[in-house]
């Protein structure tokens, strides 16, 4: 929530459908717009804690099918930030305190409406400001690891000090000390690094810039070091009060001498010298480590795909250090390096990761081309006989790798799956290569696998659609289909469009909407041409929706193909509506005025949906999944159903009712005077056009 006008994202657990709809209602009147779930068990309530982020839970302290304790403890399982307010009908405090035992966030008597509502609106503010401190602590980590990096490629002599210590110290800083990196003096008393005489002035000069705090006039002192390697040096050095690691230290600036000044030139040579394998002149594995956090950030910007390779010289010690020897280790690895260097794009990098294994990052790809890549070195090297120390070599490689993209946490992680794609083909013959997919709950590991996919099926089709047909209870003779979209490569189906809801991509969205109506559209003009008249339901993800030039596109392609506009009816979630009201009245005005038919899926959800029929004037609605499986597998009553077929009826909206899979649910539905049915009871989705819509 970032203001009190936001939508509150809403999750209801409550035995009383009505009860839990009142709630709803009083919210919305409070000013409180919300789209709500009710939640009916905890795979439900796991399920929706994974699909997307949440910003509050009210549930009643004794629920018959999904008791309150379970839902606090899976949310604390999923390490989720959702507050959770308990209704209940006792009025004495030991309710209060089981409730706060448990984990709520408080104890609400029911129909207590204003108190409940100073509850929402303090939790609801809480949860902003922790939202927000934990946005501005991830900037300031950021920020933290930006300025650590500019110390560490900074030419001054900079390090910081805390209670004598030295808790860091740059490179250069250590340099000057005669030491190699800075790392090797941190933690070492700086008094005991300069020469004994001046160890008692230093010590409460020291103390006394700690004492003073001050972080803006920096105080100047000289004095004499003695290096790592025993010499003494004379220092200049500038004092100054601040913060390191978040903790109070002083830093200290060694003033440049004329003998530690070096050129831009020489400098950038000596960054570069410490960012190379000093044996094969590739790049060394803490720098290759901080490129790929860069590549990593890159394709968040970019919405591009990466690929890192990682391979590694199979039975390394057997092979080769038993063959040749030390000096020969180093000649075959130059060689290696070699045919790496010829084998890789221009914008490729590579690097020495281990003492017999490499990595090789590859800026954009996809799933198929990173395979292939990693097949062709495999096979490359497996081809090529090594001349080293006077004798011939035959080696492998076992190659892992793993795709990264905007949802990849770090270097590590996409490090660990290579690691672990590489783990499954280094004890086979020859060694081999294999693709990391990772496991489906993972989902930021999952999210870049899958948009790899997708991306690669739209760019070289293997998306395939489906059709299901949707059957007139009225008696009409319509051939309704809706078209829905699969991606078949070979190792699985994935459902694209459901995919980048959840995903949120809107740029592969609004792409995967175009293919898909383009694609839809060409075969609905070959069968009418034909002589058979279908009409198609499109389904469109927010993107379009959003997107102002989508109408005039829409509108080319149907004159250039020469079909009608009204054989197509546009399909929108309710929840992308709601969110949208004024984007979606424009837009169905738009769509409506080409001649197409504009269609609603999962109706009813949410507060007061048919405050949308206010706004936005609709042709078809389906009904959400819900208000069917009710009735058809929990054996609940109807009146609910026909209730909300009759108000659409109403409104004079035709309805849909999808996921009928029993033949006991038609009399029902006759009776209810809905007019289509949708579901595996009449056809499951199907590659051809060929559903016989007879009733009979």
């Amino acid at each position: 929530m970032n203001s009190d006008n936001n939508i509150i994202q809403l999750l209801l657990i409550h035995d009383s459908p009505k009860e839990a709809k009142r709630l709803m209602s009083m919210l919305q009147h409070a000013g409180r717009p919300n789209y709500a779930k009710q939640v009916s068990n905890e795979a439900a309530l796991s399920k929706l804690l994974e699909q997307k982020t949440w910003d509050l839970l009210i549930a009643t302290d004794h629920n018959k099918h999904l008791d309150a304790a379970t839902a606090i403890r899976t949310i604390s399982q999923q390490e989720k930030d959702i507050p959770v307010i308990l209704l209940t009908e006792h009025r004495d405090t030991q309710a209060v305190v089981e409730g706060l035992k448990m984990g709520a966030r408080d104890v609400v008597v029911v129909d207590e409406d204003q108190h409940l509502l100073l509850v929402i609106h303090r939790e609801l503010t809480s949860l902003n400001e922790r939202r927000t401190a934990q946005l501005h602590n991830s900037r300031h980590h950021v920020a933290l690891s930006r300025t650590k990096e500019l110390l560490d490629s900074s030419k001054e002599a900079i390090a910081y000090i805390s209670d004598g210590l030295l808790v860091y110290a740059n490179d250069s800083f250590a340099e000057r000390l005669g030491y190699s990196h800075g790392e090797e003096m941190s933690y070492q008393p700086l008094i005991d690094m300069l020469v004994e005489g001046e160890q008692p002035y230093a010590r409460e000069f020291l103390r006394q810039c700690a004492i003073d705090h001050n972080e803006i006039e920096a105080q100047q002192w000289s004095f004499t070091a003695i290096t790592a390697a025993g010499s003494l040096l004379t220092a200049n050095a500038e004092v100054l009060s601040t913060t390191f690691d978040d903790e109070l230290c002083l830093q200290l600036r060694l003033a440049a001498t004329e003998t530690t000044e070096i050129t831009e030139e020489l400098h950038a040579q000596l960054n570069e010298a410490k960012n190379r394998d000093t044996v094969t002149g590739l790049y060394n594995r803490q720098r290759f480590v901080h490129m790929l956090e860069t590549a990593i950030q890159s394709s968040a910007d970019s919405q591009r795909t990466g690929g890192l390779i990682y391979l590694e010289i199979n039975h390394f010690e057997e092979t080769v250090q038993n063959v040749v020897g030390v000096a020969g280790v180093d000649l075959l690895h130059q060689k290696f390096a070699e045919l790496l260097r010829e084998n890789t794009g221009k914008d490729d990098i590579l690097a020495r990761y281990g003492d017999e294994s490499y990595c090789w990052l590859i800026p954009n790809t996809s799933p198929d081309h990173a395979e292939a890549r990693a097949r062709e070195l495999h096979q490359k090297i497996s081809d090529t006989i090594f001349d080293t120390a006077n004798k011939t070599l035959h080696i492998t490689i076992a190659v892992g790798i793993s795709l990264f993209s905007e949802t990849s946490d770090s270097a590590q992680q996409v490090l660990d799956q290579a690691l672990k794609a590489h783990a499954k083909v280094q004890d086979a013959a020859g060694g081999g290569y294999a693709l990391y997919e990772p496991n489906s709950k993972k989902q930021g590991d999952s999210d870049t696998y899958h948009r790899a996919r997708l991306v690669q099926a739209l760019e070289s089709n293997k998306l395939k659609l489906l059709y299901q047909p949707i059957l007139s209870l009225q008696g009409n003779n319509e051939n309704i289909y809706e078209v829905l979209v699969r991606l078949v490569d070979g190792k699985e189906e994935l459902l694209p469009i459901a995919f980048l809801e959840t995903f949120g991509n809107a740029g592969l969205s609004s792409k995967m909407d175009r293919w898909v109506i383009l694609t839809a559209l060409k075969i609905a003009a070959a069968e009418h041409r034909r002589g058979k008249h279908i009409f198609l339901l499109l389904h469109l993800t927010v993107a379009s929706l959003l997107d102002t030039n989508f109408p005039l596109w829409l509108a080319k392609v149907f004159k250039t193909i020469r079909l009608s506009p009204r054989v197509v009816a546009l399909q929108l979630r309710q929840e992308d509506v709601t969110n949208n009201l004024h984007a979606t009245r424009d837009f169905t005005l738009r769509v409506q005025k080409l001649g197409c038919q504009v269609a609603i899926c999962h109706f009813g959800t949410g507060l007061h949906p048919f405050r949308t029929l206010e706004h936005v004037q609709l042709d078809l609605v389906k009904l959400d999944a819900s208000f069917v499986r009710n009735v058809q597998d929990e054996g609940e009553d109807s009146t609910e159903l026909f209730k909300l077929v009759a108000q659409l009826k109403q409104a004079n909206v035709k309805v849909i009712v999808p996921y009928i899979e029993q033949a006991s649910m038609l009399p029902t539905l006759w009776q209810s005077g809905a007019h289509y049915i949708q579901g595996y009871y009449v056809q499951a989705p199907a590659a051809e056009l060929n559903f016989d819509f007879s009733l009979d």
